[in-house]
């Protein structure tokens, strides 16, 4: 009996190393800088990581320069008061930033930080895109639809009936393809300009998040605890699948995603906290990290909230603890 107590023991101690090596596989942020003391409602990144839009559960909406952590202006919906923001974004040129409250939108020109424009919506807001230079809002609402909102001078250029609540939304930067994701585990592609369906696609929860390549030819879907994958927006076939987890107890929710700019590699981020860079073609995970935790020995765990590419190698993410990291 003793030999095979010992073969056991060797195989616990083997499996452990494993599963240890596994957990401290992902590497740190090479920096960090606290943006919100008491974490986050939303928040954005500019296309290269330059700058940051959050919606602070405490001090309400702010716009920052990464570089220099600068938080150069604070923006909230009312005077006197701290706006719940539950959704926001910056334009692909970093030109205007968007907040959404409950069902008020706001743009705002990055330049001065004064207001271009505030709209009432006809539902609360879930989930909101801006195209180039914040002429348009893809807006997903809870009232089953989303709506494409012309931002700076007024009115709904399209409504997009989904028949379930839109929990997230992107549009290409020249508006002309938007995406939802919605309650009803669907994927939806659309024509900005005739307001027609081009695809739809079905995954098997409700959907977390959904994301768009700069160019439009890519749409990628995530459900929630459920599967992940890429479609083409030209032939509306399945591209990739991404792997959320190899056992059904651990799979992981993706809570945001965005493609590079040859549309090769996805960066995405879960709920766990876990920031990894995928190969499209062959769906290899090619880096990992995870985003910083202010006290380790009592974490409150940190949901990844917007991404981006950088420059040099570098990615940034956002994490509803209220923290920037900076990934290599």
């Amino acid at each position: 009996m003793k030999p095979i107590v010992n073969k056991a023991l060797k195989l616990c101690v083997v499996v452990s190393t494993s599963v240890l090596l596994l957990s401290c596989s992902a590497k740190s942020p090479e920096r960090t800088a606290e943006y919100a003391v008491q974490g986050l409602y939303s928040a954005a990144l500019s296309r290269d990581g330059s700058a940051a839009v959050i919606g602070s559960i405490q001090h309400g909406g702010s716009y920052w320069t990464t570089a220099l952590n600068d938080r150069r202006y604070n923006w909230n919906h009312a005077k006197g008061e701290y706006t719940s923001l539950t959704s926001v974004d910056i334009d692909p040129t970093n030109a205007f930033a968007a907040t959404g409250s409950a069902r008020t939108l706001v743009l705002w020109n990055t330049s001065n930080g004064h207001s271009a424009g505030f709209w009432n919506t006809p539902g609360d807001i879930k989930a909101l895109k801006l195209t180039n230079n914040g002429d348009f809002a893809l807006v997903g609402l809870d009232d089953q639809t989303a709506r494409y909102f012309d931002v700076k001078n007024g009115g709904i250029k399209q409504t997009f009936r989904t028949g379930a609540i839109v929990r997230s939304v992107d549009v290409t930067p020249d508006g002309s393809l938007g995406l939802t994701g919605d309650d009803k585990h669907q994927v939806i592609l659309w024509d900005t300009q005739t307001g027609k369906q081009k695809f739809s696609w079905r995954l098997s929860n409700r959907i977390s998040t959904v994301a768009l390549s700069a160019d439009g030819k890519y749409a990628f879907g995530a459900a929630q605890l459920g599967n992940a994958k890429v479609w083409s927006t030209l032939t509306g076939k399945e591209v990739a699948t991404v792997n959320t987890g190899d056992l059904e107890r651990r799979q992981n929710t993706i809570s945001q995603a965005v493609f590079s700019k040859n549309d090769g590699s996805l960066l995405v981020g879960g709920v766990n906290r876990r920031v990894s860079l995928r190969n499209i073609s062959s769906g290899e995970t090619v880096k990992e990290w995870d985003l910083y935790l202010k006290d380790t020995l009592r974490p409150t765990g940190s949901s990844v909230l917007a991404l981006a590419f950088g420059k040099d190698g570098r990615y940034y993410a956002i994490g509803s603890n209220g923290y920037l990291n900076v990934l290599e």
